[in-house]
């Protein structure tokens, strides 16, 4: 196998892995997104809740969404000079 062989392997390699990290950006952008729907349809289900033990549970569960939407935009800022 010539070196140029070699080269033009490595630089396969490599695409593959920017690709990869691309992918990850991609993913928690659309992870976000959905989050960010769940978190509406939430807020709207509590404010027409009449049960408090339901609407205690929905807050519970919508303060859990707030945790990992914030978790999910944190870790995007770190990838943010990764994925242009």
């Amino acid at each position: 196998m010539g070196i140029e062989k070699l080269l033009d392997n490595l630089k396969d390699y490599l695409d593959k892995g920017e690709k990869k990290k691309k992918a990850h950006c991609d993913r928690i952008d659309e992870l976000l997104a959905k989050l960010a729907e769940k978190e509406e349809k939430l807020q709207k289900k509590i404010e027409t809740e009449t049960d408090e033990v339901k609407k205690k549970r929905l807050n519970t569960e919508l303060k859990i969404i707030a945790v990992q939407r914030k978790k999910g935009a944190a870790r995007r800022e770190e990838l943010s000079d990764k994925c242009k």
